[in-house]
């Protein structure tokens, strides 16, 4: 069974990973991820997980297979994390009522092969009327920062969102259905 190293600071993502791999490695990237903005949903996420990937492939020492993730919302535009409350605030009121897509880019890179794989996740998140006391109440919790769009749907975040189309695993980051099956087709390694 080989490694799993995981290139990502989020604690999100290494909580899910951890489940399926009980001697999860972790390797915290040093990129920019700096957001082109005339290039697609899709390939934003992955060109930012590759980034994130290769580093991991240029400076980990450990030997196995590397997996990194960046997830951002996409509603006219592209939406990271946010750089201030203000900032949330303006991505949150411009979500209300609208329906946005979640895009998630999986770069792996099997560091002993040369094997690399990409792809990505797309779901379709529609959020409730958002009062300005919901949005401020909401912003209270500092769940925001640190999250792309400027809401966590695993958290209290979920009282923003009325409905969602497609990978709930995806909102939160890393869609694990899409993960397994690139594994399993790629590098012939199963989560489960």
């Amino acid at each position: 069974m080989k490694n799993i190293i995981l290139a990502s600071k989020s604690p999100r993502r290494i909580e899910m990973l951890e489940r399926y791999c009980k001697d999860l490695k972790i390797f915290s990237p040093d990129t920019s991820e700096v957001i082109n903005e005339n290039d697609s949903p899709q390939t934003t996420v992955m060109k930012l997980a590759f980034e994130k990937c290769f580093d991991a492939y240029k400076y980990c020492d450990d030997k196995g297979i590397i997996i990194a993730a960046d997830t951002i919302v996409y509603l006219n535009k592209i939406m990271g994390k946010p750089e201030n409350e203000e900032d949330a605030y303006n991505m949150l009121k411009s979500l209300s009522g609208n329906t946005h897509s979640v895009y998630t880019g999986i770069c792996i890179i099997d560091n002993e092969n040369l094997i690399k794989a990409a792809d990505y996740e797309k779901t379709s998140v529609e959020f409730n009327e958002l009062s300005d006391d919901l949005i401020k109440s909401y912003l209270k919790t500092g769940e925001y920062a640190d999250k792309a769009g400027g809401y966590g749907i695993q958290g209290y975040g979920e009282l923003l969102v009325k409905r969602i189309d497609g990978c709930y695993n995806n909102v939160k980051g890393l869609p694990l259905t899409k993960l397994n099956n690139l594994l399993t087709k790629h590098f012939s390694h199963k989560l489960l």
